[in-house]
């Protein structure tokens, strides 16, 4: 692969992603988020005995930490986007640097619509990839230290990434080796991880429903699996390490299906058969007149039908943002230590990554959004932050605890869909009635005479250091 291919396929995996960090700029990057508040205020009290404990539900403390390091520096959702976005493009440059010689896989990686449907989410599956290509190109070059660390590091992630670098680890001569390194890395998290395996509370996702969830794929990643799969299989005989793990994997992730561990209709753990499916579809290319062809015009078409939707998402948030919605009159209306509370329909579930949101990009994801302690679970509360001085509260289904947002100037925003039901949010005894704006619904405070200086509401606990005022409860 000469030099000139090798930089286009980097430019190719970059932009891609960051047109997906633009896209994914919506409301559920602030609910992820909050899923690590928890890591984030045991750091911000120099707790790091107990952050390096503590789970984001089933998922390793490495993210959290990560995460919290991240929003200490720079609060800003920019931060978190961008860094998965990188952790996935990075995976691309070392599945190139494992096969140095050949083009085929790391176009098939940067390509693969399911790398470029979870490529900036905010949470630990893009770190994951990466780490596991770091693994791979550890077997293909015999870095047999950067595999034993690329595993440590990916099972502090994600025990699916931890799994799928110990079945690289077996592929190395060296195995017993990168195996107990591996596994002793790890040892602090072996007795959480077998108290989650075991709580009848981990067992709780419902059966596959087989057919719902391939045509679930299929409208979400293309038609391009279906196609390329005969060509995986033929690659069994080439590339046998690449073949174990794949096998390995699909397996692992129909068990914990099977387990009721694992959402069916949840696509993530397809993640991790990236590699080795770019690896095993290259080998058989390779090797047979017309595949490699074939195969580039699939990887090509597959990328081209992704962003044309990215792009069209991106056209619609730019032409939304010529339109008043509700969230433009209550930031005008508003001040400082005033509360905003934002309440979308519920749409598609969340692990489809297509959904987009104009309303959140009236607010930059470059400016600083601190989150803000309320003593209770965040997503009860609404994960607030502050953001141009207001209290931000964001909700994906009608809460009690709507109605009892503190301060004496609260508005509410329904959009998305929300505003077709305004009479399943809770009331709030400050607010007075609803007010349409462009689609939404938006209601504020009842003003009773005009006031030339609005009293500025107190915040709570913002991490940029704002002075705290009292505590929020739901």
């Amino acid at each position: 692969m000469n030099r000139t291919t090798a930089i286009a396929i980097v430019v190719l995996a970059v932009s891609s992603r960051l047109i997906r960090a633009v896209c994914r700029w919506e409301e559920w990057a602030l609910h992820y988020s909050a899923y690590n508040l928890e890591t984030f205020e045991l750091i911000q009290a120099g707790d790091w005995a107990t952050a390096l404990q503590t789970w984001a539900g089933l998922h390793p403390p490495l993210y959290p930490i990560l995460h919290a390091l991240g929003s200490t520096l720079w609060p800003a959702p920019f931060t978190w986007l961008v860094f998965s976005a990188l952790c996935s493009a990075c995976a691309v440059v070392f599945l190139m640097k494992a096969h140095p010689g050949q083009w085929l896989p790391p176009l098939l990686l940067a390509t693969d619509p399911v790398q470029l449907h979870y490529a900036a989410e905010v949470n630990n599956y893009p770190l994951s990839v990466l780490l596991v290509s770091i693994a791979w190109w550890g077997l293909q070059q015999n870095r047999l230290r950067w595999m034993i660390v690329a595993g440590i590091i990916a099972m502090w992630t994600h025990i699916l990434a931890g799994v799928c670098v110990l079945f690289i680890s077996v592929m190395h001569k060296q195995r017993a080796i990168a195996l107990g390194g591996i596994f002793l890395g790890a040892s602090p998290l072996a007795l959480k991880a077998w108290q989650l395996a075991t709580d009848v509370g981990t067992h709780i996702q419902p059966p596959l429903l087989l057919e719902a969830s391939i045509s679930d794929s299929l409208s979400r990643f293309s038609l391009a699996y279906v196609i390329l799969l005969p060509v995986l299989i033929l690659g069994f005989a080439r590339a046998k390490d690449a073949a174990c793990v794949w096998i390995g994997m699909l397996c692992f992730w129909f068990g914990m299906v099977g387990l009721h561990i694992a959402a069916p209709h949840q696509f993530p753990y397809a993640l991790m058969l990236g590699i080795p499916a770019a690896v095993l579809i290259s080998a058989s290319a390779r090797y047979r007149t017309g595949l490699t062809s074939m195969v580039t015009l699939v990887a090509i078409s597959r990328f081209v039908w992704f962003e044309v939707g990215d792009f069209s998402r991106i056209m619609n948030i730019q032409a939304d943002q010529q339109n008043e919605r509700a969230i433009d009159v209550v930031f005008n209306l508003s001040l400082p230590g005033d509360a905003i509370v934002l309440i979308r329909g519920p749409g598609k579930p969340d692990d489809d990554r297509r959904h987009f949101s104009p309303t959140i990009w009236r607010m930059s994801p470059f400016q600083p959004m601190p989150s803000l302690s309320t003593g209770v679970r965040p997503d009860l509360m609404g994960q607030p932050r502050l953001v141009r001085g207001r209290r931000l509260y964001t909700y994906s289904q009608p809460r009690p605890s709507m109605g009892t947002i503190p301060g004496d100037h609260v508005f509410t925003i329904l959009y998305d869909g929300a505003e077709e039901r305004p009479e399943i949010v809770p009331d709030h005894p400050l607010q007075g009635d609803w007010e349409p704006a462009g689609p939404d619904l938006w209601r504020g405070p009842v003003f009773t005479a005009p006031s030339s200086a609005p009293t500025v509401e107190p915040v709570v606990g913002a991490s940029d250091g704002t002075p705290s005022g009292p505590p929020v409860s739901e």
